[in-house]
Parts: C-alpha cells; structure tokens; sequence
C-alpha cells in the first residue's frame, strides 16, 4: 500500500484504475519509447525539442499533446475509459493503434473498459482486407508543380487477384489552387492542409497512366501479416486529420515514411534523409532499409505504350492507324494487299491505345469511342495471334545519379583563370546522365556557384539559381505538348566593363521539342525576360529572346548539348545578348562525371570566351 502511494500521486488516486493506468504507463516510460513516438510523429527539432509533426489538434487526447508526449499518454489511457463519445469517435475507435499497444503494454483490464464496437473501421478494414502493401512511385509530371520530383503513394493488395481493385494510400495538399505558380510559393511556405486518402488504384492508374502520362514504379514491400494490420490501424488514426504540407520537407513522401514506420517502429528511414525530402530519397530510403523485397515493377503510361508502337509500325500503317482512331473504317483504312497480318496487327495495336488515349482526355465522345473501339476490336481478333514485344523497361529511378550535386571546376573568362565550386541540392539538369530522370526535363532548386578569380584576387558569387526548369517534351503524329522554360536567379553578367555586375533575372516562355535521329532532341523557345538591379539603367530591363539548341546521347556515357541564346533589352537598361554554347558531360559512373563547357558571348560590342573544365560529384 505503501508502494501505491509512493509511486502515484493523489490526483490519479482520486480517478481510480484509469488514473492508475495513466500514472503506470509514464513510470514505465512508454512515452518516450520508440514506438509512442512513431504513433504521435513525434520529431526533435533543431532546438532539442520534442514536437509532433500533425498540426491538427483532434489527433490528440490532450491539448499538450502536440509538445508533451508524457501528458499526451496519461490523457490518451484515461480517454480509453470514458464513457462518452461512443462509437467511431470514442478514444478506443479514434487511436486505435495506440490502443491495441497500450493495451498489451499496460495489461489493461478489459473488462473495466467501456465496450465500443467501431463501426466505421470495421467496414473500413473488411473493404481494404489487407494482406501485402507496395511502395508506387508515379515518374515526374512536369506540367505539375505538385508533381515535378515524381509522386509516392502505396497501394494495399487484399487476396484478390487482380492488383487494379487494391486500394491506394495517398498523402496530398488540399489546394483548390490552378495557378501553378501560386501553388509552388504557398507550398513552400506551409500555407496548405495536407491529408491521406484512400481510394481504389485503378483511379490513380487512370490518373497518372492515362491522363498524365506518367509510368509507374511498384516496389513490393516485405512486411509481415502483422505488420500490415499495424500500419492499416494507423492510417485509420490518420483519417481526416491534417497537417501543414510543405513542398521540401512535409510532403507526399515524408509522411508516407512516417506511416511505413508505423508498420515496423524499429526501423528509422529518416536517419540518412536531407533536409529536403524527394520522392527518389524516399525510395532511396526504403532500399537501403531493407524493406523492398525483389525488382521494381515497371508499369508503362498509355503514352509509353503508343510511342513503343510508333517504333515497330511503319510509316504509312502509322498514319493509317492515326485516321482509324479519329474515326475512319478500319476495312477501308488498311485494305492495300502490301500489308501482311502482322504489320495489320501491329496498326490495329496501336489504333486502339491512341484511341483509349484520346478518350481519355476527352477528345472524342463516350458513343463515338465506343463504335471506334468495337470496331478496332472486332479486325484484331479476326487476325489472330502475332504477339507484340511489351516496352523495354528503363533504368528503375534508384538506378540514376543522386538529387544532390557537388561540382569543382577550373576555367578562363576573358582571359583571366578561376576556380569554381557550385553546390546543387536538387534535382536534375539537361545535360546530368539520363539513366533514371526523364530526356528533356530538369529541374534545380538553389544552386550556388562561387567563383575565386587568380588575376584580381576576388572571390565572387557567379550564380544563385533559386528555381530553373526546363519542360523539353517532343512533338510527333499523336502527341503535340507545349514545351516551357523558368528560371529565378541571381546572376553575374560580364558587360566590358572592369567591374561586371550581379542581376536578378526572372524569365520563362513556351517552346516546342522535336525528336532528332539517333536518340537526340531540338528545342525551342520564346523567352521574355525581365531584370533588376543597381547596375542596370533606371535599375531594371525588360526584353525579350529565343532559345534554341540540340541536345544528344552520344554515348552510353557521353552527353552533348549545342545551345544558341539571342536577347534584346529595354525599355530600361537597353542592350542586346547573343552567345553560344557546347556543353558536354563524361559520365564515370552512376554519380561521377566531367564536364567540359565552351561559351561564346557578344555583349553589345563586347565578346568573351569562357571555358570550364569540371567533375560533378552526385549524392
């Protein structure tokens, strides 16, 4: 009786056995074990403090909670006994996770529980059934502001056979924004909700395949039976419960990791993550985890698809199957006596994903579509077997370089020698190696590039780029997407003058892409541009540019980009900038490679040459 007494204080006395329970679980130090904290989300801040990441307060038995994990357990056992709310919103319902553990941690008395049935996750477990759970990752959207590192998302597979009827935990921003732009400085700064979801695949298949274009990624996850339930038990707990969505940390990713562990609290897959937090570094994560079990499935887009069938069928089946899918008779269409059943076959093939794709964004009507479809059907299966090849599958995502890129360089300007150090923490630039990132489209988020000049003895800052993206999607017979450019920089301009001077130029426009032979790619692009700063007349200059350059795979690990810019400024500081350039990259494995850059630059009357030669160093 002593005992009691001495390891309980009058307060949890007064409230019986669930003030006992609560007093039992903090001596014991559940609130500060691992798995209480992976349940709470509970992370240190750079100030030492314990704080959990959700925002929204109903996640929490206590108003403390959000700060206080020990006032947060004794509140969360005490609720497990009240006897209002019933149902779903009953504590026993709404923590359930922290319930099935805290019961067995605490040998909790059940019978001294009030009984509650919980309803709502009953129906909720019986309908997702979960036996096995698969790490999805959807390939970058450039046209997405959401979506340019690519998305994460898991899917849960039951016993059914068919994946496309599993369902699909998704963590987004609830925007209701359209401008894209706005979307990306909001993000940044925390200005919206972000919440899980969970709705059928085949919705995020039709989504991402066949709307957005975007292959897909599946990485099956070797979690136990167990640790399924416990991870489903905690989305249940996550169900309409905010927190503020970040673009560079609390995103889609980094919250999809905090369920993961949930699944196996005794793994840690943020001990090795950056700062900024991309989809690749999640699946980066989970490999070196050792969670993912087996090879990436690799889940082609409907685009994909067509441009596979672009390659086997010939020109003239290729047009033919263009006009077939926009409606002309299929008899009529393919009726010269020069094409066997095979080279039918293919046309017919690819007929019928260009006419799903249409659909799908709602080209055509639902009866039109379905009278083309019958139709193209009806001549394939006439023809019987001739199996096409399935498209290759690329290098998996992991496969690729690291986000981040270190880069050292020696080099003249004008003349005088430098050096160069540049850091990079993200993502992917025109001419980085291919091997893992879409061809055509880059996107950096603060690069910094400092420059130590031998001749003057300065040490300068060349270029901070805050945001640059350029989007190179070609155009051909079935696709004819707008190409665009944006970059946000501070930038060093040589103007023949003995001092240069640093500008912030903000710039973008549309453009066009075409395909070039041999696995090479020709841009274009209208750039208005605008500048600002002290060194410019009247302290700024407005103008306008074009952009052109091809950019190849010479090799496996050569790389090329020729590239000619053309610019007109003023109103404002009026001057005119012409130059060209060749840059290439040597690739020496998956994260090291050369650089060897050669620019030629007019500045009104004022020419300069700069060479650079470099290493680049991925992590």
């Amino acid at each position: 009786m002593f005992l009691f007494f001495f390891l309980f204080p009058s307060s949890a006395r007064s409230e019986g056995y669930p003030g006992e329970l609560a007093e039992k679980a903090v001596s014991m130090g559940l609130h500060e074990t691992r798995q209480w904290h992976v349940l709470l989300h509970y992370k240190r801040s750079i100030s030492g403090r314990v704080e959990s990441l959700v925002d929204d307060p109903s996640f929490f038995a206590s108003k403390k909670g959000k700060y206080d994990p020990a006032d947060e357990l004794r509140e969360t056992v005490k609720a497990f006994f009240a006897s209002t709310p019933e149902g779903d919103t009953h504590a026993q319902c709404r923590f359930i996770a922290r319930f099935q553990w805290l019961k067995k941690q605490l040998s909790i008395d059940e019978t001294l529980l009030p009984k509650q049935e919980c309803k709502g996750f009953q129906e909720f477990h019986k309908s997702v059934n979960p036996r096995s759970v698969v790490l999805v990752f959807p390939v970058s959207h450039m046209n997405s502001p959401a979506s340019m590192f690519g998305h994460t998302l898991l899917r849960i597979d039951s016993e059914k056979e068919s994946k496309l009827f599993s369902w699909a935990v998704n963590y987004s921003a609830r925007t209701g924004e359209t401008n894209g732009i706005f979307f990306a400085v909001k993000g940044i700064f925390g200005y919206y909700e972000g919440f899980f979801g969970v709705l059928p695949y085949y919705e995020k298949i039709k989504e991402y395949s066949n709307l957005e274009n975007r292959d897909i990624w599946e990485y099956k996850l070797s979690f136990t039976h167990e640790e399924v339930e416990r991870m489903v038990l905690h989305l249940w707990e996550l169900k309409d419960v905010y927190t503020y969505y970040y673009f560079f940390d609390e995103n889609c990713s980094y919250n999809l990791l905090l369920v993961l562990e949930a699944a196996r609290p005794g793994m840690d897959l943020f001990k090795d993550l950056p700062p900024w937090v991309i989809p690749m570094a999640t699946i980066k994560s989970v490999r070196d985890a050792g969670v993912s079990s087996g090879d990436a499935e690799y889940r082609p887009s409907r685009a994909a698809k067509i441009k596979h069938l672009e390659s086997i069928v010939a020109g003239p089946l290729k047009t033919a199957a263009i006009q077939i899918a926009s409606g002309a008779p299929v008899d009529k269409t393919l009726d010269s006596g020069s094409w066997g059943p095979g080279e039918r076959a293919a046309a017919l093939e690819l007929a019928s994903e260009y006419l799903q794709y249409r659909y799908a964004k709602k080209v055509i009507a639902k009866e039109e579509y379905t009278k083309i479809f019958l139709d193209v059907l009806r001549e394939r299966s006439a023809l019987g077997g001739f199996p096409l090849p399935e498209p290759t599958s690329p290098v998996v995502p992991e496969g690729g370089h690291g986000p981040a890129r270190l880069s050292t360089a020696a080099g003249f300007l004008a003349g005088e020698a430098f050096l160069s150090v540049s850091l990079r923490p993200a993502n992917h630039a025109t001419t980085d190696p291919d091997a893992g990132y879409l061809p055509g489209a880059a996107i950096t988020f603060m690069q910094g590039e400092a420059r130590y000049y031998f001749d003057s003895g300065k040490f300068l800052l060349n270029e901070l780029t805050f945001v640059e993206i350029d989007s190179a999607s070609p155009r051909d017979e079935f696709f004819d997407p707008v190409s665009w450019t944006v970059k946000a920089a501070l930038e060093r301009e040589e103007t023949g003058q003995e001092e240069g001077r640093t500008v912030l130029r903000v710039s973008g426009g549309p453009g066009l892409s075409y395909k070039v032979a041999g696995n090479g790619l020709a841009y274009g692009f209208i750039v208005p541009a605008v500048k600002a700063g002290s060194g410019l007349e009247d302290g700024y200059a407005l103008g306008i540019g074009a952009r052109a350059g091809v950019l190849k795979q010479l090799t496996g690990r050569w790389k090329a980009q020729l590239e000619f810019i053309a610019e007109a400024f003023g109103p404002g500081d009026e001057h005119t900038v012409v130059s060209a350039a060749l840059n290439q990259t040597f690739s020496i494995n998956r994260d090291n490679a050369v650089k060897f850059d050669l620019r030629r630059e007019r500045y009104d009357g004022f020419y300069s040459t700069e060479t650079i030669l470099g290493w680049n160093i991925y992590f």
